[in-house]
This record gives C-alpha cells, sequence and structure tokens, in this order.
C-alpha cells in the first residue's frame, strides 16, 4: 500500500500529517471553545424555558394566550397547552444532550427532549417542565437552533484535504524534481554519455549536490577520455615493437645474428616494462586503506631505491611529519616525478623536500634539467604527451608518467604541480590536504 517512489511516499507523509494536524486542530477548538460556548448558550436557554413555564402557571387563563404571543414573538417559544402526543428522536446534535442536561439541572429532575412536527412540516422540540405543582410543556422549533456542525465539518475537512492534497504534492514534486533530474542524469552517465550540466539552483543542499555531480561528471568524462588515449596509446606502442620482432622473427629463421637476437630481446623487456606499469597503476587505484606512516621513512625509501640505481638524490631529513594516506598511490607519484627528474636532469642531483603551507603539505622534486614550457606543463599531463616528439622510449619515455600522477593525485583529493625552478630546471610539487596530515615538530 506504501508508494515505491520517492514522490509519493513524499506527499503521502506531508498530507498525513497535514491531516492529523486538521483534525487534532478541530478536536482542540470544539472541546475548548465549541463545547463551553455550547454549555453557555444551552444554560441560558433552559433558565429562559423554566422561566417560561413558571410565568404561564402564574398567569391567569385569560391572559395566557397575550403571553403565548409575547413569548413567540420574543423569544420564538410555544406553550403547549393542552399537552399533545410527542415522540422520541434522534439526537445527532450535542446540543439536545447539553439542553436536557441543563434543564435537569435547573428543574432538579430528569428531563427528556421529545419532538413533533407542525402542520408546515417543521421540526418542534419540547420539554415538560415542572411549574408548581404541575408540569408545563414548552416548545421551540427546529429552525431556532439553526445549527449545522456536521456540514461545517464537512466542509473544512474537505476544502482542507483539497488543499492538503495540492499543497502536499506541489511541494513533493518541487522537492523531487532536482533529484528525478540527477536520477535521470545519472542513468544516462551509466549508458556511458555524459548529461547535461543539472542547474545548480534551489536549496543549498540541492544545489550542493548539483554542483558536485557536475563535477563529477567532469572527472568520469575526463577519466574516459584518459582510458581511451591510454588503451590508443599502448596499442600503438606495442604494435611498433611487435613489428619489429616479426620482422626480426623472418630474419633469423633465415640466418641468426645475435644483435638481432638482442634488439628482439629489448624490444620484449620494453613491453614487459610497459605492461607492467599499467598493471602497478591499477593496484595504486584498487588500494582503499589508508594507513599512518612518516613521510621521511616515505622518501628515504624512494630515494634509497633510486640511490641504488646510480641517481643521485639530495635532501634532509625535516621534522617528523606524520601522514594518513593510502601510501601505493604516494610513493608510485613520488617515484615517477623522481624518475622524469632523473631521466631529464642531465646527470645533476635530484633534490627532495618537503615543508607545511598553510592547511596542506607539500612535497617537492626539483632537478636541473631544461625545463618544461609554461605553456607545455599542463599538455605533460595527458598520457603518452611528450616533449621529445619521436616517440622513442629510449629518449622520451613511455609518456604514461605524469599522467599517472595527475590520475593518482585525483583520485586521492592532492594536487600536482610543475613550475620552474630558479636557476634552471623543474619543480614537481605534489600537496596533501592537512585531514590527512598531522605534523608534529
Amino acid at each position: 500500500m506504501t508508494p515505491r517512489t520517492l514522490f509519493g511516499r513524499t506527499a503521502l507523509v506531508i498530507a498525513l500529517v497535514s491531516f492529523a494536524f486538521q483534525i487534532f486542530t478541530i478536536a482542540i477548538i470544539t472541546y475548548f471553545a465549541l463545547v463551553p460556548l455550547g454549555r453557555h448558550a444551552t444554560g441560558d436557554f433552559a433558565a429562559l424555558m423554566i422561566e417560561t413555564a413558571q410565568a404561564w402557571q402564574n398567569e391567569p387563563a385569560a391572559e395566557r394566550p397575550w403571553l403565548q404571543d409575547r413569548i413567540g414573538r420574543l423569544h420564538r417559544l410555544q406553550v403547549q397547552d393542552p399537552p399533545g402526543e410527542a415522540g422520541g428522536f434522534t439526537r445527532i446534535l450535542p446540543y439536545f444532550q447539553l439542553l436536557e442536561i441543563s434543564l435537569s439541572a435547573r428543574a432538579g429532575e430528569a428531563i427528556e427532549l421529545r419532538a413533533t412536527r407542525s402542520d408546515d412540516g417543521e421540526q418542534w422540540y419540547w420539554a415538560d417542565l415542572p411549574a408548581g405543582a404541575s408540569k408545563v410543556r414548552v416548545g421551540f422549533p427546529a429552525s431556532r437552533i439553526d445549527v449545522q456542525p456536521w456540514l461545517a465539518m464537512l466542509l473544512i475537512l474537505s476544502v482542507g484535504a483539497l488543499v492538503t492534497l495540492v499543497t502536499s504534492a506541489w511541494l513533493a514534486r518541487w522537492l523531487i524534481a532536482p533529484l528525478s533530474r540527477l536520477a535521470a542524469a545519472t542513468q544516462r552517465i551509466g549508458q556511458g554519455r555524459r548529461p547535461e550540466a543539472l542547474a545548480e539552483t534551489g536549496p543549498t543542499e540541492l544545489a550542493t549536490l548539483a554542483r558536485e555531480f557536475n563535477r563529477m561528471g567532469e572527472q568520469v568524462e575526463e577519466l574516459l577520455a584518459n582510458r581511451t588515449t591510454l588503451l590508443a596509446g599502448i596499442s600503438h606502442d606495442l604494435r611498433t615493437p611487435l613489428a619489429r620482432i616479426q620482422l626480426a622473427v623472418g630474419m633469423l629463421s633465415e640466418k641468426p645474428d645475435r644483435d638481432l637476437i638482442d634488439r628482439v630481446l629489448h624490444d620484449v623487456e620494453g613491453m614487459n616494462e610497459l605492461i607492467a606499469r599499467c598493471l602497478e597503476v591499477s593496484r595504486d587505484f584498487a588500494e582503499q586503506d589508508s594507513v599512518e606512516l612518516d613521510l621521511c621513512d616515505l622518501l628515504s625509501e624512494v630515494a634509497m631505491e633510486f640511490a641504488q640505481a646510480g641517481v643521485d638524490i639530495r635532501g634532509h631529513r625535516g621534522p617528523d611529519c606524520r601522514l594518513r594516506v593510502r601510501p601505493l598511490p604516494l610513493k608510485r607519484i613520488l617515484s615517477n616525478l623522481v624518475e622524469n627528474a632523473a631521466r631529464y636532469g642531465a646527470g645533476q642531483p635530484v633534490d627532495i623536500e618537503y615543508r607545511s603551507v598553510g592547511d596542506r603539505v607539500e612535497i617537492c622534486v626539483m632537478d636541473r634539467g631544461p625545463g618544461i614550457p609554461e605553456s607545455e606543463r599542463e599538455s605533460v599531463f595527458r598520457p603518452f604527451h611528450r616533449l621529445e616528439p619521436s616517440r622513442n622510449s629510449r629518449t622520451g619515455g613511455s609518456g604514461l608518467g605524469l599522467a599517472i600522477v595527475r590520475q593518482l593525485a585525483n583520485a586521492n583529493g592532492w594536487e600536482v604541480e610543475l613550475a620552474a625552478r630558479p636557476g634552471g630546471g623543474t619543480i614537481a610539487c605534489v600537496r596533501v590536504a592537512v585531514e590527512e596530515a598531522a605534523a608534529a615538530a
């Protein structure tokens, strides 16, 4: 019975709450306002009826027609003399119960109202009231009460229900519409298509959600573009050595040549290195758990690995810096930056420094190479983009190093930036957010 859509459930909750509040309001008004007013009104009317009965009993028979006419004109009351046949009736209105209670309290005995119907079809209500040693029947027409509380309550509930349903439907649609657009946009992303940007308007929470979704859409599109470029680049880089290997195998079948075999082995080694790098990147992206580590120890580990390969790494141990990060992505970023610095650093030492900058910890790798032109500092982060245009891995690398750095940094909420180093060379810095870092002197 519960609606399945968020719109239906929201509208249902708003409508039920509105109905409950409406009924509660009617009950409060009835109990604290209408019932007290009814008691006062029936008390005064009961007093008037008893006074009329007593006046009638005390009035001489010759003067009673005059009294009958007077109370009829002034109070719309009649005295039935002699009393006729009167029967019971259904007491739908609480007014009759209240009037009977007031009459009984004033008369000192139980008084029960009875009903008759006049020649003109109007209903009359009668009460036999004590007056001295006898009783006098005093009555009033139904038109004297002239109240229709059930009709009033029905109108209130009907109009209230209509207003509640319309308001709840409009409010629910107003609240759910942005979420519906978000759901439709999400389906488009699931189908591999980029949705149109959502309007960043409305309540603060929904505007923030739309803004973050738009940013996510841009990131997903960039990720898909990078993946496409990555696959295309890998295919290209594998096709070239495979073609050379195929040619070499054909030549080796005719005449063995040691130099040709070495070139084949070199091509296989390059292919294996490219595949291994892609597998390493997949592993780095798959790591989920963050651990606490000492940044100095991590930098020392990276420096030691390159020092064993003959790279001159310089740096000094600064204040202990404790970080809570995913270690594999951070180490991969630092290793790629050091590898780039060593490859293009013209044999000069590579410097590594870190420092706290505002709410971040900044780690910089600096070289003394030819530097990167300012116009190319963003382009080098694209997969397989090389400043050296020959696509020769011996001189220009695979073209994946900085692309991997940028993607790993984005995936972890870090920032990577390249800048010119005073005196020549390049500074590559990665900034880790302070909420993931706790520095102690």
